[in-house]
């Protein structure tokens, strides 16, 4: 299992970083297994999200090895960022600042508490359905922004659709 919460520095850094990561991993496994194709086909998904719900992702993301049974305390995860957090140090491949700099107590930030299981859902559910993960006012503005409606609608056909027999 991979799970990653990243802010990309520019309009196609988390594309490039992903798929240059999946193309060496894809050629290290097909050459060591002599096998072909494609490795996570689907797997990916992103989010767009706004602040209030980057926190969320984060202690989502950090605490998935614990919820899978992996490990009982997140830093343990070797292949986790939560102990580079948590020390505050950078390593080869975690730099620390952009978290630290929001949320400062790393550590607090592990605590469960009883909102997690609401916005984790809501996580979860926007990966799935690929609207954005914000407030009504933050989703307003990326509407403006795209010209597209990314609030859902109601199902169904429309009214003016509908046509009386």
């Amino acid at each position: 299992m991979f799970t990653s919460s990243a802010v990309p520095s520019d309009k196609n850094g988390l594309r490039e970083t992903f798929a240059d990561a999946h193309r060496r991993y894809t050629g290290y496994i097909n050459a060591r297994l002599r096998a072909t194709g494609h490795l996570w086909q689907g797997r990916f998904g992103s989010v767009v999200m706004d602040e209030a719900h980057l926190f969320h992702a984060v202690r989502y993301v950090s605490l998935n090895p614990v919820r899978a049974r992996l490990v009982s305390q997140a830093q343990d995860w070797q292949w986790s960022s939560v102990a580079a957090h948590l020390s505050g140090k950078d390593n080869k491949l975690v730099k620390v600042s952009p978290i630290l700099e929001r949320y400062g107590d790393f550590a607090a930030l592990l605590g469960i508490s009883t909102e997690d299981v609401t916005a984790f859902k809501s996580l979860r559910q926007s990966e799935t359905t690929g609207r954005p993960l914000g407030n009504e006012q933050w989703i307003e503005k990326l509407e403006r922004l795209t010209g597209r409606a990314l609030k859902p609608r109601k199902r169904g056909p429309k009214k003016s659709d509908r046509s009386d027999k």
